[in-house]
């Protein structure tokens, strides 16, 4: 029980504290008035090569930030509950390889800020590793970050942002989502894995068995005598 305990501390208190921080660095973007959201990420542009690691602290208003945040701490929660020893490896390459992505195929010219392309990308991967695994908990994780994540889907197609009035990255989604997907696959065979049956483990026994006392083996006779007594 202890031990559950610290693992369920240790799961929310990481990913709660790089959210704080995020948004420890938006509002004293806006009290000081620092123009932080400059230093987004600006696709092909080498001198700007710092973005891939700055975009995901940058918001750009505070319906931006709360946006990203709920998903971000969930997705985050799951993966620090069930990837023990590769969770730090699995959020870091996602934000570094979201972010090269989005470096190669994002329009010139443009800033892209937010942690939107890390939440796809996590989610993605959540995702692909249940349906690769087939595991109970991570299929139940993957389809509760759907329900509550409602618009992943159309994040990733370029019309979307004009449907709803909003400047949205889909490259940045779109990256996230490649991201995703490409270490789902890669380590699929790491964190929770399909349980087999319980009757598949005696299975090899049963056969065992069975040969063992074949009546066609070749091996010497046993005769079972069976006591039985009346009440």
């Amino acid at each position: 029980m202890f031990s559950f305990l610290i693992k369920l501390i240790d799961s929310v208190v990481w990913p709660a504290l790089i959210v704080v921080t995020i948004w420890i660095v938006f509002f004293i973007n806006l009290r000081y008035q620092l123009g932080l959201n400059s230093y987004g990420l600006h696709p092909r542009n080498m001198e700007d090569w710092y973005g891939i690691f700055t975009m995901i602290f940058l918001h750009g208003n505070f319906d931006h930030l709360l946006s990203n945040s709920v998903p971000l701490l969930l997705s985050m929660g799951f993966i620090f509950i069930n990837f023990n020893k590769e969770r730090f490896s699995i959020i870091l390459l996602n934000a570094i390889f979201t972010g090269i992505f989005l470096f190669f195929i994002g329009q010139q010219g443009t800033n892209h800020i937010g942690a939107s392309g890390l939440v796809y990308a996590l989610i993605f991967f959540v995702v692909t590793h249940s349906f690769l695994t087939r595991n109970k908990e991570m299929l139940a994780a993957s389809f509760t970050l759907i329900f509550l994540y409602g618009s992943l889907i159309y994040g990733l197609f370029p019309d979307f942002g004009k449907l709803i009035g909003k400047n949205i990255s889909w490259e940045g989604h779109l990256s996230g989502a490649v991201s995703g997907i490409l270490f789902g696959i890669l380590y699929r065979k790491k964190g929770p894995q399909n349980e087999p049956p319980i009757d598949d483990e005696f299975d090899d026994f049963d056969d065992d068995y069975w040969n063992l006392h074949d009546d066609d083996s070749d091996g010497p006779d046993i005769q079972i005598n069976y006591t039985y007594r009346e009440d």
